[in-house]
């Protein structure tokens, strides 16, 4: 509304016209024009295309004034064209259009579906004007009233809002019906698309064996997304709206393997749910079935925000600071899941092929378990006897399952079977996951104590059934350990 008065009839007839950048004032003192963005006049573009149409060529004074007709006016600096743009941009309805206003809403306001705001007192509502250009927010009163401000709300009803709180329980309503819309049109929380990822160029580092063993379709590979009690914690629900969108948008629909007391939460989302009970039964479902349908079964966690590819010295680093230098200089890709898994599988699966009969032959796949780019830097590009993280891994159809005595580190005794069984496992030091680990509500994080004692009893059964394969981190605590496949093979 400020922003519409600010014009005078010079300023109005030179929006038709002409549109230059606001003035600034020089060191000097004195006023000079000053281009904002790209905002010079129509008719000095290369080329004779006119700009996008931006606010009216006038002085600002940075003063608080009043309109002809009474409306306070703060008069501001513009300096941001891409904000002016993007108030303007029109908001895409949500799947279904816009919720339908209350009876008692004026006309020319809708329903705002954005994070209501903290302070809003109960029976008032928050809207944005349609008859505006820009996204103009209201809040209308219980009695229909239309206003703009807090200080204005807080004199309608003789409150002090500062030390207001909206109740959690409507947060998470919001939050849940905010990714149930997001899911929906496969979307991240904030109704983003995901950024785009380079797997082409991703595919093109395999050799022209490897190349030969990608599936021809992300469809040949069995996508399951292990979680538990994410669904009603906002944070969990974020995290469940990006790995969605992230495999949606290279084609796939993943299953969703939950716990029972769980399952409505994760349907009433949108998503495709399976009942797998906590997390060892859950794995082992996705694991019979993708062997079922003869395909490779693709764990994916919840809580996993990105994957990386680095491409640069394929050598292996000397010492640390070289891994760091090594990963400093190295290209970043950043790659779908769909492309990593498919990358890892052709790996694994050329690996395979050049065994001979009775050779080692390795059936699972994964990535470094680490955000250390210099620790990941020290190893070979490609190992095959290192812990393959559970976090996202790739297995060929195989008789190994995980073992149920496990409720934690379920992951190293997974491997450790694999290594026993098939010889070799395949692990790219090269790709990373990015994911919450140890912090997050629910998953695996929920079945820790604080004391680490849970931790340390499954470590102590990892000790007694793979003598010698295990020790504790001296760096890291004794909840977590260090795996060396290797030192069993000496014992």
């Amino acid at each position: 509304r400020a922003r519409g008065t600010w014009g005078s009839r010079r300023a109005a007839a030179a929006v038709t016209s002409e549109r230059m950048a606001p003035k600034a004032i020089s060191s000097s003192g004195t006023r000079k024009r000053k281009s904002v963005g790209a905002m010079p006049s129509p008719a000095k573009q290369a080329g004779g295309k006119p700009r996008k149409a931006g606010p009216a060529k006038r002085e600002f004074t940075g003063k608080l004034r009043y309109t002809k007709s009474g409306i306070k006016a703060l008069d501001r600096k513009f300096t941001d064209l891409e904000a002016w743009h993007a108030r303007r941009k029109p908001e895409e309805p949500p799947p279904g259009g816009w919720p339908k206003p209350p009876k008692h809403w004026p006309p020319g306001v809708r329903v705002d579906i954005a994070r209501p705001v903290h302070w809003l007192p109960e029976g008032w509502g928050q809207g944005i004007k349609t008859t505006c250009a820009a996204r103009l927010r209201c809040y209308i009163s219980p009695e229909g009233g239309c206003y703009y401000h807090k200080h204005d709300v807080a004199r309608i009803v003789g409150q002090d809002l500062s030390a207001v709180e909206r109740p959690a329980s409507a947060n998470l309503a919001w939050a849940k019906n905010r990714a149930r819309m997001a899911i929906a049109e496969g979307k991240l929380f904030s109704r983003r698309v995901p950024k785009g990822t380079r797997d082409n160029r991703l595919f093109a580092t395999l050799d022209k064996h490897e190349r030969q063993c990608l599936p021809k379709s992300p469809h040949d590979l069995y996508f399951a997304v292990v979680s538990a009690r994410r669904a009603d914690e906002e944070m969990g629900l974020k995290n469940i709206c990006s790995v969605e969108a992230l495999l949606r948008l290279s084609g796939v629909k993943p299953v969703w393997y939950v716990d029972a007391a769980s399952a409505a939460s994760y349907k009433a989302l949108g998503l495709n749910v399976k009942v797998g009970g906590k997390l060892v039964p859950a794995r082992n479902l996705a694991l019979r079935d993708a062997a079922r349908l003869g395909k490779p079964c693709v764990q994916v966690s919840d809580d996993i925000q990105r994957w990386d590819y680095y491409i640069g010295d394929m050598a292996k680093a000397r010492d640390l600071f070289a891994g760091n230098d090594a990963a400093k200089n190295a290209d970043r890709l950043r790659v779908s899941p769909v492309g990593a898994a498919m990358f890892l599988l052709a790996k694994m699966r050329a690996a395979a092929q050049k065994a001979e009969d009775g050779e080692p032959a390795p059936r699972l796949a994964g990535v470094f378990p680490l955000g250390n780019l210099g620790q990941a830097f020290c190893k070979e590009p490609v190992s095959f006897d290192n812990f393959i993280l559970g976090d996202f891994f790739v297995a060929d159809p195989s008789p190994v399952r995980f073992d149920t005595r496990f409720t934690l580190k379920e992951d190293y005794d997974y491997t450790c079977s694999h290594l026993a069984r098939h010889g070799m496992v395949l692990r790219c030091n090269r790709m990373i996951v990015t994911a919450i680990h140890e912090s997050n509500a629910g998953g695996a994080c929920s079945m820790r104590d604080s004391s680490g004692d849970r931790e340390r009893q499954m470590i102590k059964v990892l000790q007694e059934k793979w003598p010698g394969v295990f020790w504790t981190n001296p760096k890291r605590g004794d909840t977590q350990v260090i795996m060396s496949w290797k030192r069993r093979r000496c014992d």
